[in-house]
């Protein structure tokens, strides 16, 4: 069993670094490690920084890894999925989840204070006077002390840390898909949220907390399409960039205007991009083939010029499933670290050279 072990872990290294770059021949080229980093099978739908402590949120619970330690530990909920985590402070998480027994579907919402330890599950009225309903994406303003959320056409808002909540946008009980993005740009005061509609058009809604007015965009990528990804920049006030199915967008002027960093992809899902915490100009993104059942390339994107232009890493690993559906760029050890949640994949740790 030793020997066996030992043999597994030798090929994965090799594998993570027989690595084929494809795109164009003159863009720079950085030096990219790839090493898996565990939770083999797990679906990786979110990922999270709580300072130094990393959390995955699966279809299995909620797992962490403190950047020392080399492997990733449950925290609980194992047998449900979770849909979104809040990180209100330090070790106190607000986690939405869903479970599914034969034709129903239970959400609970659930809080831990201690990181993980112990979870108590939570009353909240996200719904309204006509019962409660799931929401699927969540985000925590800690200039306000407020928690969003998003649900099927609702936007509400928590001021005591998802127990009661107040509609800002939208409509209790709606009819749709799920909106599973939401996000506060810290500059503008302004809420991003986004998802889907009953007709599998892309939603992007703004609604701004100083004047109470909403804009939506509804055609910024070739439907059927779905938004699952918001960035902002602090430096750029003016500045978004999203991403979903069928490509990478990006607005300088807080969405007059939309500039395509990624397009013309066959309706592959962009569900992140993440920036580099120290070079702001390089961006790393990586796609999902809609495909549950069996193995899908590993594609790892890098741009050095704003989204500009790309290079491409595959992983030769021709059994992985890596379809990604969540990403995060750190720093570890002085290095730029992203780390890749796959679907029914695990965890995929690049390192960045």
């Amino acid at each position: 069993m030793k020997i066996s072990n030992g043999i597994t872990r030798w090929c994965g290294i090799i594998l993570g670094l027989l690595l084929t770059a494809c795109g164009s021949d003159d863009l720079p080229k950085p030096s990219i490690t790839f090493a898996h980093d565990g939770l083999e099978g797990r679906v990786i739908t979110r990922l999270y920084a709580d300072k130094q402590t990393l959390l995955a949120a699966t279809d299995r619970g909620v797992y962490r890894k403190v950047s020392a330690q080399s492997t990733w530990e449950a925290v609980g909920l194992v047998d449900r999925e979770v849909l979104d985590l809040a990180i209100i402070a330090p070790n106190h998480y607000l986690v939405m989840t869903e479970r599914q027994h034969n034709d129903l579907v239970d959400h609970r919402l659930f809080e831990t204070l201690n990181g993980g330890s112990t979870w108590q599950e939570i009353a909240h009225n996200f719904g309204g006077d006509e019962g409660t309903e799931a929401f699927y994406g969540m985000h925590y303003d800690d200039d306000n002390n407020a928690l969003y959320a998003t649900g099927i056409e609702a936007l509400g808002v928590s001021y005591d840390e998802g127990r009661s909540w107040q509609l800002l946008s939208g409509m209790w009980h709606g009819f749709g898909q799920r909106k599973t993005i939401v996000k506060r740009n810290p500059v503008t005061n302004e809420i991003w949220f986004g998802g889907q509609n009953a007709f599998e058009q892309l939603v992007l809604n703004v609604y701004s907390l100083d004047t109470k007015e909403l804009r939506a965009y509804r055609d910024l990528l070739p439907n059927p399409s779905v938004i699952y990804g918001i960035q902002f920049d602090r430096a750029r006030p003016d500045w978004v960039m999203v991403s979903g199915e069928g490509g990478v967008l990006s607005s300088s002027d807080r969405g007059a205007n939309w500039a395509t960093l990624i397009g013309d992809v066959d309706y592959r899902f962009y569900f992140d991009v993440a920036i580099d915490p120290l070079a702001p100009a390089t961006l790393y993104t990586a796609g999902w083939d809609k495909n549950w059942d069996t193995p899908q390339p590993l594609i790892f994107e890098v741009s050095d010029d704003g989204g500009q232009r790309w290079k491409k890493y595959r992983h030769t690993d021709p059994t992985l499933f890596g379809g990604v559906r969540s990403m995060i760029a750190v720093v570890e050890d002085g290095k730029t670290r992203v780390y890749l949640g796959l679907y029914r994949g695990g965890i995929m740790k690049v390192t960045i050279h």
